[in-house]
């Protein structure tokens, strides 16, 4: 179905936007409880959103992150430095 395993950041958005949905979604009256809306559909849509939501961050704190992660320190760097 998913071509890699969900990070778990996104499940537990997908939880949160689930329950909000689907808190939305239903009726509690005298007579019992019902649902508008297919609780599938809705899981699908959270998990959606919430990849989206993800991406969107990780887009954001792109400016944030390391820009030299290929860059290896090793002792004469760090000589270099203490000898001066």
């Amino acid at each position: 179905m998913l071509a890699e395993p969900l990070k778990p950041k996104v499940v537990e958005i997908a939880t949160g936007i689930f329950t909000r949905m689907v808190g939305d979604a239903i009726s509690v009256t005298e007579k019992g409880v019902t649902m508008k809306t297919d609780p599938a559909g809705l899981a699908k849509l959270s998990f959606k959103l919430a990849a989206i939501f993800q991406q969107v961050e990780d887009e954001i704190n792109t400016d944030a992150l390391p820009k030299n992660a290929g860059y290896k320190l090793d002792s004469a760097d760090i000589a270099s430095w203490t000898t001066k």
